[in-house]
Parts: C-alpha cells; structure tokens; sequence
C-alpha cells in the first residue's frame, strides 16, 4: 500500500466534477487514484495490486461499470467483492437486473458524503487480498 495507514481506493467516474467532490470528500482518510473510463481502470489495476475498494460508475461510455465488474470477475479479483457502484439512477433494464443480481452496494447520486464515507469504511473493513 502506499501508506499503510491510508488504503487506496479506485475511483472510476467519467464525470470530472463528480471525481473530485469525491476524492475532496475521502481525502482525510485515503489515497484516491482516479480513473475517467473503465479501460484505464482496468489498466491501473494490471499496474498495482494495493486497491482495498473500488467506486464506480454504473453508466459510462466505452466499459461500463458492468464491464469493469464482469472483467475482474473473470481475473479471480477480490475487489470484484468490495466495488461500489455509483449511479445516477436512470437506466435501463439491463443495469437493473445487473444491479439485482450482484450483492454490491450502489449509491444513488447524488449521495450525501456520510454515506459515501460509511460505505467506503465497510468496503475496505471487508476487504480479503
């Protein structure tokens, strides 16, 4: 880990103004590294093995969140366990059946900053390398 009192999170959120009100909201107590599509994250994550969690946009262009998910899932990723998923609540069917049948967290935006912080907590607690 980078600092081992600071576990590092991935942010993976194609809004800019979305990641930094977020890593403005986690930056007392992690390393936020961001990521703006899902092959960049998928990139960042073939690079360093110390991610504890994963925030992710449900929606994006290119891999979306289910991609990024079903991509880690095929590599055996313990982080496939502790994503968190962000949406911004209109989607269609096919997000919600993926939704319903993953056991992940997702926080609907916007989402107040304590309970971006609490399900950040419980997901790097639960977090099993």
């Amino acid at each position: 880990m980078a600092d081992s009192q600071r576990p590092r999170i991935l942010l993976i959120d194609d809004e800019p103004l979305i990641g930094a009100l977020i890593v403005r909201v986690l930056a007392a107590g992690y390393d936020v590294t961001v990521a703006t599509h899902g092959q960049a994250a998928l990139d960042l994550l073939d690079a360093s093995d110390d991610f504890r969690l994963i925030l992710c946009d449900l929606m994006m262009p290119g891999l979306s969140g289910m991609d990024v998910h079903a991509a880690l899932e095929a590599r055996g990723s313990p982080l496939v366990q502790t994503m968190v998923f962000l949406t911004g609540g209109a989607f269609a069917s096919q997000e919600g059946d993926f939704l319903e049948r993953v056991p992940n967290l997702c926080l609907e935006k916007p989402f107040l900053a304590d309970e971006l912080r609490i399900a950040v907590r419980e997901g790097v607690a639960k977090f099993k390398a």
